[in-house]
């Protein structure tokens, strides 16, 4: 699959399907292959596109620090290079704080926002949950930093049942071909920890859908309800029995939800 030149750097993103596009960004540490369930049902009716953000994948790495603003040039960027349509934008994490970014910087790309699992301006408490992944990053290997994150990342009831799948995810890290270092996730944190935005997300006119997990302990639900309140006629969902990603833990679920917001806007 290719990569283009977006916003003075190569980006590396996958495209399957046709129709309407839908854009995947992706949370901290990951790259386009976390949405890849939920891509390839999309690309069954439309035409999907899952990223790999700067620092993360087959995508250019930086040499110093960005924004979350800079990381939404970069998605527009490559947008426009593509030359698509208004577009229906789904960032979980970190990738809803970009297309929340997008939304407010470059409003004639989006036709949807679907935001899972995000903020709308970081704390004291959070900015410290980050800091000590990032101390984690820098002291571990992959697979031992995605086994000692990964109670912070899902419901408890999928840590009991879900065993064998979070060891796939392991094993998936351990084996990953292009991961995030240590240096290039903390350059993705800091761009987390400092992003604000709520005093514009009035501005955003855009119908979307915010995602929140019952679980969530990164962003918990009253985190993802002030979202959704700050922005003109967004839709909340709470979903329950689900943590930080909803996407992984309950596929079928975020689907069901997510397809029908699709649907609606048309």
């Amino acid at each position: 699959m290719p990569r283009i030149e977006a916003n003075g750097r190569m980006l590396y993103y996958e495209e399957h399907g046709q129709g309407d596009p839908v854009v995947f960004v992706c949370g901290l540490g990951g790259d386009h292959r976390a949405f890849s369930v939920p891509a390839r049902r999309v690309a069954k009716t439309r035409r999907s596109i899952a990223i790999d953000n700067r620092d993360s994948g087959q995508s250019d790495h930086s040499q110093s620090a960005y924004s979350t603003a800079d990381l939404a040039d970069d998605v527009a960027g490559l947008m426009t290079a593509l030359a698509l349509p208004p577009s229906h934008l789904v960032g979980q994490s970190l990738g809803g704080l970009i297309v929340q970014q997008l939304a407010v910087r470059h409003p004639s790309l989006v036709r949807s926002l679907t935001l899972v699992s995000t903020h709308s301006g970081s704390n004291a408490w959070k900015k410290a949950v980050v800091a000590s992944w990032v101390a984690m990053r820098n002291v571990c290997e992959p697979g031992e930093f995605t086994r000692l994150t990964m109670p912070w990342l899902v419901a408890p009831d999928f840590y009991e049942k879900g065993f064998a799948q979070i060891e796939g995810m392991v094993r998936f890290a351990e084996r990953n071909e292009w991961p995030v270092d240590a240096l290039a996730f903390e350059r993705q944190a800091h761009a987390a920890s400092t992003h604000e935005i709520r005093d514009r997300l009035g501005e955003i006119t855009a119908p979307t859908l915010v995602l929140g997990g019952e679980f969530d302990l990164v962003n918990p639900p009253e985190v993802t309800k002030d979202l959704a309140d700050r922005i003109p006629g967004a839709r909340y969902n709470l979903l329950p029995g689900v943590g930080h990603i909803p996407h992984i833990e309950n596929v079928i679920q975020f689907l069901e939800v997510f397809e029908e917001f699709l649907d609606q806007v048309g």
